[in-house]
């Protein structure tokens, strides 16, 4: 079984198509997140305790998965 196309990619709407699996692993800080969205960080930390955004803990610190802040711009929340 083989996956989409690149023809039928282009033609769904931004909002079903897959993430590029290049951005898996990947996470950036609370407060990166939080310009690139245009949102506050008090925001973004919200979202995060509310369970919207994912997070990788590192020591005390919380990255926000890059897969969860472009499916959440994807959906034009911000």
């Amino acid at each position: 079984m083989s996956g989409p196309t690149c023809l039928e990619l282009a033609e769904a709407p931004a909002r079903t198509r897959p993430l590029p699996a290049v951005f898996e692993g990947m996470s950036l800080p609370v407060r990166s997140a939080a310009e690139l969205l245009g949102l506050t960080p008090w925001t973004v930390t919200r979202l995060i305790d509310r369970g919207v955004l994912q997070t990788v803990h590192c020591g005390p610190y919380r990255y926000v998965t890059l897969t969860s802040v472009m499916a959440y711009r994807r959906l034009g929340r911000s």
